[in-house]
C-alpha cells in the first residue's frame, strides 16, 4: 500500500496532518492499480496538478458596481476612519468564489461548487432591501461559477431548533430562489427539525424548486448526527449517482466528535443509502480521512456509487486546521483578522479573504486545501463562510 503522504499535496502535510488521496469515483478503480506509479510521479512533480480537464467556460469577469460600497475604490492598504479596509466586501467574495470555481474546474471539470447560503450575492442589491424581479441585476459570473446552493433553515431552524423560520425571511429567500430556478442550479435544503409534521410541511412548501432535502437531527444545529426522522432517505434508490442532478437525497454531518472516533464516524456514514454525503475531510477538524475511508464512503449500503462533497469554510481561518501555524495571531500574518468564537473544535479568525495569501491557502495551487480535496477523491465542495462579507460590511 502506498503511504498516505505520497499522494497528498504539501498543503495537507507541511504542518501537522496528513491524509491519503485518490480521484473521483470514475477513476477510483484505476487509482488502486496505478497508486504506485502516481506516488512516484507526484513526488517529482513541480507546480499545479494537471487533470487534463477543461475549465468551465465563464464570460470574462468585469466587476459591476455594488450598492454596498458607495465610496470610490482606494489603494489595497488604505483604511477608512474605522480602520476597516476600504473594500466592496460583497464583490470581493464574489470574485473569490469565481476564481475558486474556475481553478477547481480546471483541475476536474465535473467538480461541483456549492455555496452555503449567500443568496443575496446573486444580485447587485443591498441586503435587506426588498426589490422586485425587474429591479435586481443578476451577478451572472457569480451565478455561472456555482453548481448549486445549500440553504440552511429554509422553513425550520433559523431562530432555534424546531422553530419555524420567520415568514419575512422565507419570502426574502424565495425571491432569490425563484430567480435562480431557471439557471440549472441544484438546491440543497437543510432544515433543523426532527418532527415529521414539520418535514412534510416544509417539503410541500419547497416542492416547486425540486430540491434535495435533509432534516438535521438535534442537538441544536450541530450537524453532528445522522437523521432518524425519517429512518431512511427520501427517494431512496439503487442508482449510480455521478452528478448532483441525478441525486435524489443527501445527508450532511460535519461534526464527527459524537461518534467517538474516525472509524465509527466513517462506518456510520458509509452504512447509509444517501445519494450525496456532505462531510468534513477531517475528523474533529484535525485528523484527515484516508484513502480507505474514502473507499468506504464512496459506495452506498446498496453497493452503488454516490457523490462525496467536502465542507469547507472560505471566510475564516480555523486554528485547528492543518494550515494554521503556532505563531499566527490577529494581524500576523497580515490577512488574519479578529477572532470569532463560533468554531466547532477551537477558535476561528476572520480573514482578509480578498488577499492572495489567504486565497492561495484555499485554492489555486497543488499545495492548497481544494487541491487536497480533489486528490483525496471528493466530487465537490460546499463552501461555508460566504456570508462573512456581512461581518466586514457591518464593522
Amino acid at each position: 500500500m502506498v503511504s498516505a503522504l505520497a499522494l497528498l499535496p504539501a498543503g495537507f502535510t507541511r504542518h501537522r496532518h496528513h491524509a491519503k488521496t485518490t480521484s473521483g469515483w470514475r477513476r477510483f478503480a484505476r487509482s488502486v492499480l496505478f497508486a504506485g506509479l502516481v506516488a512516484a510521479i507526484m513526488t517529482s512533480m513541480i507546480g499545479p496538478l494537471c487533470f487534463q480537464a477543461n475549465a468551465q467556460q465563464l464570460e470574462p469577469f468585469v466587476p459591476p458596481a455594488n450598492s454596498l460600497s458607495n465610496s470610490p475604490k482606494t489603494d489595497d492598504n488604505e483604511k477608512d476612519d474605522n480602520a476597516k479596509p476600504s473594500r466592496d466586501f460583497a464583490e470581493e467574495m464574489r470574485k473569490m468564489v469565481i476564481s475558486l470555481s474556475r481553478w477547481a474546474k480546471g483541475q476536474r471539470s465535473d467538480f461541483s461548487i456549492i455555496a452555503m447560503n449567500g443568496l443575496d450575492l446573486t444580485t447587485f442589491i443591498e441586503p435587506g432591501l426588498f426589490v422586485t424581479k425587474s429591479d435586481a441585476k443578476p451577478a451572472r459570473n457569480f451565478i455561472r461559477a456555482l453548481d448549486g446552493f445549500l440553504i440552511e433553515a429554509p422553513q425550520y431552524g433559523r431562530d432555534g431548533y424546531n422553530k419555524e423560520t420567520a415568514e419575512g425571511e422565507v419570502k426574502y429567500d424565495q425571491q432569490y430562489l425563484e430567480r435562480l430556478s431557471n439557471t440549472g442550479m441544484r438546491f440543497f435544503m437543510l432544515d433543523y427539525t426532527d418532527k415529521m409534521e414539520n418535514i412534510r410541511k416544509s417539503r410541500e412548501n419547497l416542492k416547486d424548486l425540486d430540491p434535495l432535502y435533509y432534516a438535521a437531527p438535534p442537538p441544536d444545529m450541530q450537524l453532528s448526527a445522522l437523521a432518524k426522522v425519517p429512518s431512511t432517505p427520501f427517494n431512496e434508490n439503487p442508482f449510480v449517482i455521478d452528478t448532483i442532478h441525478k441525486a435524489r437525497n443527501f445527508a450532511m454531518v460535519v461534526d464527527s466528535a459524537p461518534f467517538g472516533g474516525k472509524d465509527a464516524y466513517v462506518d456510520a456514514l458509509a452504512n447509509t443509502n444517501y445519494d450525496i454525503l456532505i462531510l468534513d475531510a477531517f475528523d474533529r477538524g484535525t485528523v484527515p480521512l484516508t484513502y480507505d475511508d474514502m473507499r468506504k464512503l464512496r459506495y452506498k449500503k446498496l453497493g452503488t456509487p454516490r457523490l462525496l462533497l467536502a465542507y469547507i469554510d472560505i471566510g475564516t481561518a480555523q486554528t485547528y486546521r492543518y494550515y494554521w501555524r503556532d505563531n499566527w495571531r490577529a494581524g500576523s500574518p497580515d490577512f488574519i483578522s479578529s477572532a470569532s468564537n463560533k468554531g466547532r473544535w477551537g477558535q476561528e479568525n476572520h480573514v482578509y479573504y480578498w488577499e492572495p495569501q489567504w486565497q492561495n491557502i484555499i485554492f489555486g495551487n497543488a499545495n492548497s486545501y481544494v487541491a487536497g480535496l480533489i486528490q483525496l477523491g471528493f466530487d465537490g465542495v460546499v463552501m461555508d463562510g460566504i456570508d462573512d462579507y456581512r461581518w466586514w460590511a457591518n464593522q
